[in-house]
């Protein structure tokens, strides 16, 4: 049985960063707050008019 782990996130990561984590190094050239502001302008998403499940933030 795994025993809980308060700080299990902050180990993780440590973990990912020594490995050398991809997205990490990806984040260091792309932005990706611009790319999504370019992607929600480029296509908008429909009205919300008729209710229903709120979008997920691109």
């Amino acid at each position: 049985m795994m025993k809980p782990n308060l700080f299990a996130a902050q180990e993780r990561e440590v973990k990912l960063t020594k490995l050398g984590d991809a997205l990490q190094v990806l984040e260091r050239h792309v932005d990706f707050v611009a790319l999504a502001d370019a992607v929600d302008t480029a296509v908008p998403r429909l009205g919300r008019e008729r209710g229903g499940r709120p979008p997920f933030p691109t």
